[in-house]
């Protein structure tokens, strides 16, 4: 794999950059606004085709083990939020 670029903090994230957590690629989604901003919260979703099938969410502390993956970008999958599946239930 090429070099990683490790990450030190959270403003170092890029939406839809790839990283390397634990040997296992995710793509970062977003930071949890719901959160405190002493204690933030930063959403990665899983990359089809790796072994593990859970998306993780990691604190500030727990960013460090990231690493960007430079010159790969995920492609944007199609996602159906809360409203559209509200709507088709009435």
């Amino acid at each position: 794999m090429k070099d990683l670029e490790p990450v030190f903090g959270g403003s170092d994230l890029k939406q839809g950059a790839v990283y390397q957590i634990k040997g296992t690629l995710y793509r970062y989604l977003y930071k949890d606004v719901y959160r405190s901003p002493e204690y933030p919260l930063y959403k990665f979703q899983i990359l089809p085709g790796q072994r593990k099938r859970t998306d993780i969410s990691l604190n500030k502390n727990n960013i460090r083990s990231a690493y960007l993956v430079p010159g790969c970008k995920a492609q944007q999958v199609s996602s159906v939020s809360t409203h559209h599946i509200q709507l088709s239930l009435f």
